[in-house]
């Protein structure tokens, strides 16, 4: 049996799914090898949704038929995320009281959020806590407070949020604190409408109880928005997984028939991301039945612009996995013609942009930061053994005719950043 179909059916039935209503005979499932099931487990892996694929299974009542030592692993791993996610409840529920004590106005970014609309909240894994604080002032004001509070800052960090640790009952946890919603775009089009959207939003946070508290989030489409942001800034990088697949499943699950859909909408054309919109939709869709009705938007879109591109996405999916860990040479996507030196150059700068996001500012530094960005991408890509450089080009290659397919920042006029 098709393990690619197989997982389609496990992961939908195990984000809430009739089971009863899937296109796979229960009787298959029940008479599946040891070998499937090592192949299931895998695939569990490679995207780190354990705890969905074992729900999937429980619905299908499949435990009794799954050989003795992958039912042990897949029990074991979703402990491991349920245990997870209480501490990180605890964690970022005693962060963001730190922050409501000070006046500090936030948003939550995905983390419990996120996990507030999945069947079980603790079947979702979290890595870190994200807080998004849009006004400079009390980021400044924040990040005095977590020092002042036992936090301690990570080198080297990003253009759009500073990384905190800090021991946490016996375990050190991540904070990452935003001062935007993503990355620097690679197109200044689509980053002058992000800045446009998210500077000039009024500070009226939707409400999600969490833990007997309310934690404050950004309104739906914003929200939905930075969620698709989040998606592409790792797409354009060494791509994403099915659990991010599975977000953006539940998350319009729960708030599409709330979501204000003509703000969305507009937000897609702003940003150039319509296909990219359509095409992750597109897959929810048809692989994990997502309604229609939950998402009225993409009704007014027109597919036939993107033709395969959702198949050909979540095939680039499937094999990436999470963080594009199913690939090795998988480290970096081209924007433009594989055989032109434009596209490289464009590469190389947003890396060297990722790195060194205060020297990047400098112009006159170019030259030499690109220089020793490329040395220091030489170096970690034979210290990660990913393979040869060629081999990192032509996946890099690949996936920037995925990127055409989906007409991403395809709008005459627009100018790459």
């Amino acid at each position: 049996m098709n393990v690619e179909m197989i997982l389609d059916a496990l992961v939908t039935a195990g984000l809430g799914g009739d089971p009863n209503g899937a296109r796979i005979d229960t009787c298959r499932l029940k008479r599946l090898t040891t070998e499937a099931w090592e192949q299931i487990w895998e695939a569990a892996a490679l995207h780190q949704i354990w705890s969905v694929v074992w729900a999937g299974a429980r619905a299908y009542g499949l435990e009794p038929f799954v050989p003795g030592t992958v039912r042990q692993r897949f029990e074991g791993a979703e402990r491991t995320v349920a245990y997870q996610y209480y501490n990180m409840l605890s964690f970022t529920t005693y962060v963001t009281e730190l922050l409501r004590d000070a006046g500090i106005r936030f948003y939550l970014l995905k983390g419990i959020a996120l996990n507030m609309f999945y069947p079980d909240e603790a079947m979702r894994k979290l890595a870190d806590a994200d807080i998004y604080i849009p006004d400079q002032g009390e980021c400044g004001k924040a990040d005095r407070l977590l020092r002042e509070k036992g936090f301690s800052p990570e080198k080297g960090n990003e253009n759009f949020h500073r990384g905190y640790v800090k021991p946490f009952f016996g375990r050190t946890r991540l904070l990452e604190l935003h001062w935007r919603p993503c990355d620097i775009l690679p197109d200044a089009e689509a980053e002058k409408a992000v800045a446009g959207i998210y500077g000039t939003l009024p500070y009226r946070p939707d409400m999600i109880p969490v833990a007997c508290t309310e934690i404050p989030v950004l309104p739906a489409p914003e929200n939905a928005l930075q969620l698709l942001l989040h998606m592409f800034q790792h797409f354009v990088r060494e791509g994403f997984g099915l659990r991010m697949i599975c977000d953006w499943k539940v998350y319009w699950e729960y708030t599409g028939k709330a979501c204000d859909s003509g703000r969305f909408e507009k937000y897609l054309e702003q940003t150039g991301l319509t296909g990219f919109a359509w095409s992750v939709t597109r897959i929810c869709m048809t692989h994990f039945s997502l309604g229609e009705d939950r998402v009225p938007w993409i009704s007014k879109i027109d597919g036939s612009r993107y033709e395969d591109s959702a198949e050909c996405l979540y095939a680039d999916i499937l094999a990436g996995g999470e963080f594009g860990k199913g690939e090795k040479a998988r480290v970096i996507l081209l924007d433009g013609n594989l055989f032109s030196p434009v596209s490289y150059v464009r590469a190389v700068h947003r890396m060297m942009r990722a790195r060194y996001p205060r020297a990047g500012r400098i112009i006159p530094a170019w030259p030499v930061l690109w220089g020793l960005t490329v040395l220091i991408f030489l170096r970690n890509n034979k210290r990660m053994n990913r393979g040869k450089t060629s081999d990192v080009i032509k996946s890099a290659g690949q996936r920037s005719l995925l990127m055409k397919k989906m007409d991403i920042f395809a709008k005459k006029g627009r100018k790459k950043k």
